[in-house]
Parts: C-alpha cells; structure tokens; sequence
C-alpha cells in the first residue's frame, strides 16, 4: 500500500482554501491548510509534505518571500521540496518569477478542479523523478568493486540460484556469512531482481549505531523537538526506503529494545517517528544480514526469538573466499580492471607464480581482504604485468609444503562413547558450520543429501527457519 501523497496549502482567503482542500481531498490527497506564510515555515519545519500549494498574496511575508526561503536552504525544510504558486489572471508575470525563484509550476485560481488536480500530479510525478536520479546518482557515486557476483564457482551459482528463486516475491531474507565475503552485494542482487528493483536501496549498519537513540532516529526517523537537538523533522531510513529495499546489516548487533521495534514494524507494517504520534504506514522489501550464528544469539537470550521466525524465512548463506578458491582468479581480474581504471594504469595481467600465490593464501577477511591486496599491487605495479615477487612484497608468501593432509585422529575416552552420538555431534557442526545448509552439511560430511535428511530425521534435529517453510 503506497502512503498518500500530502500537499500543504498557503492561502488566506479562507473560502477559497477550503475549496481547494475539499476537491484535492475527492482527488486521494491528504491536505492542510495555513494562513500566512510564517505559519508555513512551522508546519514545513514540524512536518513532511510531498509538495507546497502556495498563494503569492498574503498577509505579511509574500508567497514569493516564503519560496525564496525555503529553495534558498531554510533550516530545517528540505529546498527540494516543489511548490506551486496560485496567481490570478492578471498577475502572469508574478508567477514567471516564481519560476525563475524555484517554483514547479503555477496555477490561476480560475483554473477549473480537474486541470488543478493533473497539474499537481505531474509536478509530484516529476519531483519523484528528480528524487530517484538524485538517489541513484548517490550510489553511483559510492560505487563499489564489490558490486557485481564474480565467480563460477559451485558455491557462487547456488547462491544466484537461490536469488533466482525468490526474484518474483517479497520475502524477507536473512544473508549469513562472515565478514567481508559479499552479504551487501548479495542484497543488492536480490533487489536488483525483484518486484522492488526500480525503487531505492537503502542499508543501515546497525553495528555502527550501537546507541539506541541513535540508531531509532536513523532507522525510524524523528519529529521536531523530539530531543535536544532535534531542531527539525528528519525521515527515517524506512520512509525512504519506500517503494525499494531496506538492508538491515549486521542485525544481531541490535539491542533487544530496539529488536522489539524492527519486529513491530515488521508485524504491523507501519512506523511511529521518534517525538511522534501518527503512526506511517511502509512499503518495501526486507533483508537482514549477520556475520554470527543467529540461531545460537537466540538460545543464548541475544537475540529474540520472535524476531528471529519473522526474519529468517528465506536463507542465504555466502561461504568463506577460502572455500570457493576457484572464484579468486576472477575476481583478483576483476578488482585489477577496475582499479587500473581508477588509477589510470593500463589493464593488468597476472603471473602463472603470482595467481598461485593469491590462489593459495587463505583470506581470513575474504573478499575484502583480497580487494585490498590487489589495489595495492595495481598501485605499485610498474607495468601491465603482475609478478609473483610483487605478490610476494605485499605479505602474501608461499605456504609451507607439508604432507597431504588426514584427518585429525578422535580420541576414545577410557570409559567409552555412543558411536550415535559421535555421529550427531558430527552432524550438528556440519549444520551450524553450513548455516543450516542440509545440503552444503552433506558435502562437508561426504555423504549424499539423501542420507543428511535420514540422519536428520533419526536424531530429531530442526531449525527454527525450516519451520516458517512449512
């Protein structure tokens, strides 16, 4: 359900503004109306509206002076916002300088109601334009090399395939994985893909907000005075993540107070400000990323359980670099493209000896990690070729040659063990280690999925999340 669109009108004849008012409202437009242009800059200072409706008389400050103030960065009123100024017949050339002040468009009071309502709606069509291009010329301008799903590798594509699958839905999805082995760009694959896809991405790092105040205001937005310095109405990322997604990163950093709101928002799909009191209703798509065990935050009293069903319906886990080593010559290519291209260096080329060695380091801060190793070497390259020493000088050696590795021996206890209960404990690591992957545990485990769900069913393991797919 889309939040209908709210006009402020500025318009002393009292008569004429509550025309006005009523046919916009018959229009589906939430409205309201002040007097005086001082009384605008309150309302425009304590509350959010799509666009301004104003008259160029009034009583005091002119409809020209409040435009002139607020495109000019008035504080505390976003100078985006579009006005439209009324004008009698007669005063054309006022409106004309309304436009050249920053006005949308102009209206005369003659005008009959339904061209009033087509001109406001294309001046909030428009606007939203603007507003869109300005968003994505903001992505744009945090590009990051991490943006695009490198790699072939078996664990790449069944992450592609899973995306695939939920591409058509609104699901919420929950990204497991350590850090820096890609969740963001996994989340932005799957609103890339989705019903989503033309509205913005908006992500919150909640380990960054580790006040709860702090994180509320950013996350649910705050009215006017609604602190100390509160000194103007601030949208929270779920207003503006409106129509689009809303990543939530690193969600297990979370107070259990603020969990308590994220699982209200979810439930009830609507938000209050900080200060405020009309609750907002939302519209966009959720993912959640952890680099913990969130499940075992839940048993620990971490994390709350509740949360944790409505979260974790569809998920997706990213395996450490050093797990799909297949994937590392493309993406060292990739990263090397793109940082030859940032650095106006020619493209680069890797040594058979210095891909061995980027192939064999085992990349405890995985993709990032390996990022920054190569804009390092992309750096001190001296000219298209990278060599095996130039790998070498940034810390990466050759690991030591040892015998093929076996498995650790399992010690007996003197007292004996349950051979069941060796094999459930095997079993649960491989799950927790998976993220409860049934079918990366079997790998992990050399046996066939078949006998991974026996195993499962024999010793009566469940999950929470394989429940909410029931």
């Amino acid at each position: 359900m889309m939040t209908t669109p709210s006009l402020l009108i500025v318009e002393d004849d009292q008569a004429f503004a509550e025309r006005l008012k009523k046919n916009l409202e018959l229009a589906h437009y939430t409205v309201r109306v002040v007097s005086s242009a001082e009384d605008a800059l309150e309302e425009l200072r304590a509350r959010s509206y799509d666009a301004v409706v104003t008259d160029i008389r009034l009583p005091q400050m002119s409809g020209l002076d409040l435009l002139r103030r607020c495109k000019q960065g008035e504080t505390g009123i976003d100078p985006d916002i579009p006005f439209i100024v009324l004008t009698s017949v007669n005063s054309v050339d006022v409106a004309v300088e309304a436009m050249k002040i920053g006005a949308e468009d102009y209206i005369t009071k003659e005008a009959e109601r339904q061209e009033i309502v087509l001109r406001i709606r294309k001046v909030l069509d428009q606007s939203k334009l603007v507003q869109e291009n300005r968003l994505l010329r903001d992505q744009l301008a945090q590009h990051d090399e991490f943006r695009e799903l490198v790699g072939e590798s078996p664990q790449l594509r069944g992450i592609k395939e899973e995306i695939a699958q939920i591409a058509g839905s609104n699901v919420n999805v929950l990204i497991t994985g350590e850090t820096g082995v890609g969740k963001e760009l996994v989340a932005r694959a799957i609103h890339r893909t989705s019903p989503h896809a033309k509205g913005p991405f908006i992500d919150v790092n909640c380990a960054a907000l580790p006040d709860d105040n702090l994180f509320q205001s950013e996350v649910f937005g705050h009215e006017k005075g609604a602190f100390t310095d509160a000194t103007y109405l601030r949208k929270g990322k779920f207003e503006l993540a409106s129509g689009g997604t809303l990543f939530l990163d690193e969600i297990a950093e979370l107070s259990r107070e603020s969990q308590a709101k994220i699982l209200k928002a979810l439930e009830q799909q609507t938000i209050t400000r900080l200060g405020g009191m009309r609750p907002i209703r939302i519209d966009c798509r959720f993912i959640f990323a952890t680099n913990k065990d969130l499940w075992k935050e839940v048993q620990e009293g971490r994390f709350r359980d509740d949360l944790y069903y409505r979260i974790a319906v569809f998920i997706i886990n990213v395996p450490p670099l050093r797990e799909r080593k297949s994937d590392i010559p493309l993406l060292a290519k990739f990263f090397a493209d793109q940082f030859a291209r940032k650095y106006n260096k020619p493209p680069m080329f890797f040594e058979e000896g210095a891909m061995a060695l980027l192939r064999e380091y085992s990349y405890p801060g995985n993709i990032r990690e390996l990022r920054n190793i190569i804009e390092r070497l992309v750096i001190r390259a001296k000219d298209d070729v990278i060599t095996r020493a130039q790998v070498e000088s940034v810390g990466l050696m050759q690991a030591p040659v040892s015998a093929p590795s076996t498995p650790a021996p399992i010690s007996l206890p003197e007292e004996g063990i349950a051979l069941e209960e060796v094999e459930r404990q095997l079993v649960v690591e491989a799950l927790n280690r998976t993220g409860w992957n049934q079918k990366e545990a079997a790998a992990l485990l050399r046996i066939s999925v078949d006998r991974m769900h026996s195993r499962i069913k024999k010793y009566g393991l469940k999950h929470p999340a394989w429940r909410v797919h029931k």
